[in-house]
């Protein structure tokens, strides 16, 4: 039986940049096409640059055919952007394609409420610029209960920075139980992995877009609300996935949580 349906998609072609809320998105074994796609590279230490070091990447839109930087500047996404982007970030970078010979990482730290914290280096997975998954979904129930539990605080889902947004009733996390399972939604077929464990990005200032978005303020008492609510994977919000069966996956897509794939669950 159906538990829910896909409420909204999203792609974030520049790591770090805003995301696009799209209507249906193109899932192969990598993950959702055009996700990530592109990253920022810092010349000097050859790393990957993240938000989670470098918050003004946030502040930077993305369309389907170049960045917009904050004062309004229009980026081509390609070779082009290099200078424009290294003058605005007071650094020499590179705008990139993921590619599989590259051997890359970032920085984040693990105490994302302190900007001044010490910064680790991270792996990403060979050919992509993704952090860990190809697919990574959060559910309503989830967000609207943290959002009655800790009204105080802003749990919009841009913070999160999801590829798939579920529409279910049920009690936060309940995503967490899938860990094991199966989801088919629409022709796609995912295996959940593991809860996302969360980082600096959900506490970033993050710029409005028109009367539907507006901005979101920083918010680092964020990081300790996700552990007390969730006590089972503290510090955890969402769940990861990995793709077994390809295909699109559109808005209105029935979402069938599958009988475990490993006996073990």
């Amino acid at each position: 039986m159906p538990v829910g349906s896909v409420l909204s998609l999203w792609r974030y072609p520049v790591k770090s940049m805003q995301g696009l809320e799209v209507d249906a998105v193109d899932v192969g074994s990598a993950g959702v096409a055009g996700d990530r796609r592109w990253a920022v590279v810092d010349v000097g230490s050859g790393r990957v640059m993240s938000a989670k070091r470098t918050q003004e990447l946030l502040q930077a839109a993305v369309t389907e055919e170049c960045i917009v930087l904050p004062d309004g500047t229009e980026v081509p996404l390609d070779s082009r952007a290099d200078e424009t982007l290294s003058a605005w970030l007071g650094r020499p970078v590179n705008l990139r394609v993921a590619a599989d010979s590259e051997d890359l990482s970032y920085q984040m730290t693990f105490d994302p409420p302190n900007d001044n914290a010490e910064f680790y280096d991270i792996p990403i997975p060979p050919g992509t610029f993704l952090d860990l998954s190809p697919v990574h979904l959060v559910t309503t129930a989830t967000l609207d209960g943290c959002a009655r539990m800790r009204p105080d605080l802003d749990w919009d889902v841009r913070r999160f920075r999801p590829n798939l947004v579920i529409a279910i009733d049920g009690d936060p996390f309940l995503e967490d139980r899938w860990t094991g399972r199966r989801m088919r939604i629409g022709p796609v077929v995912l295996q959940i992995t593991q809860p996302t464990v969360r980082c600096a990005m959900p506490l970033r200032r993050q710029p409005g877009f028109g009367p539907t978005k507006p901005g979101l303020e920083r918010q680092p008492e964020l990081f300790q609300a996700i552990s007390t609510l969730n006590q089972a994977a503290p510090n955890h919000l969402g769940v990861y996935a990995s793709v077994v069966t390809t295909g699109v996956i559109q808005i209105d897509d029935e979402v069938v949580v599958l009988e475990s794939a490993d006996p073990g669950h």
